[in-house]
């Protein structure tokens, strides 16, 4: 079913290859492509299409009627950037990345190019260059605002558990998540609630950390989730300061307190984990007893004392 007023995405099934072909190249190389993989392209229907192209930013293979993929890059040592889009910057107002359009308006085609996607909330894949020549394929994005006036967009990256469609299914299904879906605290009534702020929030918790859980440094996007600290159910903010970005097991160790953060941000494993005999992933657990997390560069963005608080009092108590 499709949303009142979204159209639905004839690029559809060249997107779900472009989605499975980054996920074969991400497993079998690592989160960080080098420019060599990417430009190799993949094949749809028989035929090979580009995901990217290393001259323009916004980029539409002549196969698609829409937008694929948005590029930033490292440039060069010693060379100038020479536009504002070279570099990958979050919009602290919004917690969305942000993107700036290329030069012409509404007259450059590759603009256009983006809008349609936007229309269609069709999901996008943004390689966010981050040492030269090489790049971080985040997936899925969508545009969320189009701004031809101030020359920008912004860009929202869902959690891979929120929905718990995959990257794959969701360029499949050809549409993104509900254009409301953002800072409100509203919720929408599907086959259960839908936290309509949780996009914003996630997106800006993972940003702030660079990508990376905080207690192992995973850098897999699509095991990585930004987590509240105080739970939503709470009351707790949907702000960064009240999240951590976390892995998929530990988010989950996390909310059984199984694993607890003090005021220090020194972490803390409870006894029933710590007494367990069961192989690496269980000690792997048990070795972040004692460690520090990994925290925001932005002293802003890191976690907030009280939240903590509260947080590892519970933890304290069913701990053991």
């Amino acid at each position: 079913m499709i949303a009142h007023g979204i159209r639905a995405d004839p690029d559809a099934a060249v997107r779900a290859a472009a989605f499975a072909e980054l996920d074969r190249l991400v497993l079998a190389h690592g989160p960080r492509l080098p420019w060599r993989l990417i430009k190799r392209g993949f094949i749809a229907a028989d035929e090979k299409v580009l995901f990217a192209n290393r001259v323009v930013g916004i980029f539409k293979p002549k196969q698609m009627s829409a937008a694929l993929s948005i590029k930033t890059v490292v440039p060069r040592e010693g060379r100038r950037t020479w536009y504002r889009d070279q570099v990958g910057r979050l919009d602290h107002r919004t917690g969305l990345w942000r993107y700036d359009l290329a030069q012409g308006g509404r007259e450059n085609p590759t603009n256009r190019a983006l809008d349609a996607a936007r229309g269609r909330r069709a999901p996008l894949v943004y390689f966010l260059g981050v040492a030269e020549g090489t790049y971080e394929p985040i997936r899925p994005v969508w545009v969320e605002e189009l701004d031809y006036a101030a020359g920008h967009v912004l860009l929202a990256a869902a959690d891979f558990l929120e929905p718990t469609r995959s990257s794959v299914e969701v360029a499949e299904a050809g549409m993104g998540a509900p254009a409301n879906e953002l800072r409100e605290r509203s919720y929408t009534l599907v086959a259960a609630k839908r936290r309509n702020h949780q996009a914003w929030f996630s997106s800006r918790t993972k940003s702030a950390y660079g990508h990376r859980c905080a207690f192992s440094g995973l850098p897999l996007p699509r095991l990585l989730v930004g987590a509240h600290i105080l739970p939503d159910s709470e009351g707790g903010p949907a702000a960064v300061t009240n999240g951590i970005c976390m892995s998929t097991l530990h988010h989950t160790a996390f909310d059984a307190n199984l694993i607890g953060v003090d005021t220090s941000c020194r972490i803390h494993v409870a006894r029933s984990v710590k007494d367990g005999r069961d192989g690496p992933l269980l000690d792997s657990l048990k070795g972040l007893d004692g460690t520090q997390l990994g925290q925001p560069d932005r002293r802003e963005d890191r976690p907030d004392r009280e939240f903590l608080d509260w947080r590892f009092q519970r933890f304290i108590e069913t701990a053991d």
